[in-house]
């Protein structure tokens, strides 16, 4: 994998982040009393993290 590669692995990534927090963000304001316990790690949030 050449380094532009990754670079553009790691942006879509984290858009991809971006959008489920987002999404969640949404989630919760319209539905203040929603729990979110069964979320789960996404390989996009780990590369997000990682970088």
């Amino acid at each position: 994998m050449n380094t532009d590669e990754l670079e553009y692995v790691l942006i879509k990534a984290e858009r991809r982040v971006l959008e489920i927090q987002t999404k969640l963000h949404r989630w919760a304001r319209d539905d203040p009393h929603r729990r979110f316990d069964d979320l789960f790690v996404r390989h996009e949030a780990l590369l997000t993290v990682w970088r």
